[in-house]
């Protein structure tokens, strides 16, 4: 699948089937979010793969929608506290970083034909509580699983070139 094709098939999912994603899988995705850039290649992030128990009960309940507790699994990216870059004006470049991976986790779980979603409204302090961070944010989490046949792909309304880029 070419590059520009991948950016048109992903899209926020809001429906999954209830089936569980072979770890091998799981692995494959992780390889390639890996391979993300980050400031200073520091990689201040981890990444929690969440898919059931208490753990998965508590993350539930920080974002309580039943479209995302009905997702078979939940990956949940922090940023590692003082393990990123700080610009010479202080300008924090964590959330940047981990944004950028949990872009390239997307983009892979979308080429492995699996639904996502980006989470940033969520309970930071419940999130944290359940995977017992102590010096990390929990910054994004992506429910993820194979999409349902009742999914709904909408048309991506975006800005055209001419309206997002200046030319000097």
């Amino acid at each position: 699948m070419g590059l520009k094709n991948l950016f048109e098939k992903r899209y926020s999912v809001r429906s999954f089937q209830p089936k569980q994603i072979e770890k091998d899988t799981v692995i494959r995705i992780l390889e390639k979010a890996r391979l993300a850039p980050s400031a200073v290649n520091y990689q201040p992030w981890k990444i929690y793969i969440v898919s059931q128990g208490e753990t998965r009960a508590e993350i539930n309940s920080a974002y309580p929608k039943k479209w995302f507790e009905n997702a078979p699994h939940v990956a949940v990216f922090t940023g590692l506290k003082g393990q990123n870059w700080k610009r010479q004006d202080g300008k924090d470049y964590l959330m940047c970083d981990v944004t950028i991976v949990t872009d390239y986790f997307v983009l892979a779980a979308t080429e492995e034909g699996l639904g996502t979603c980006y989470v940033g409204a969520f309970d930071a302090g419940i999130v944290a509580d359940a995977l017992k961070l102590k010096d990390e944010d929990p910054i994004l989490m992506v429910p993820f699983g194979y999409i349902s046949e009742d999914a709904k792909f909408k048309v991506k309304k975006r800005k055209s070139v001419d309206e997002i880029a200046v030319w000097l």
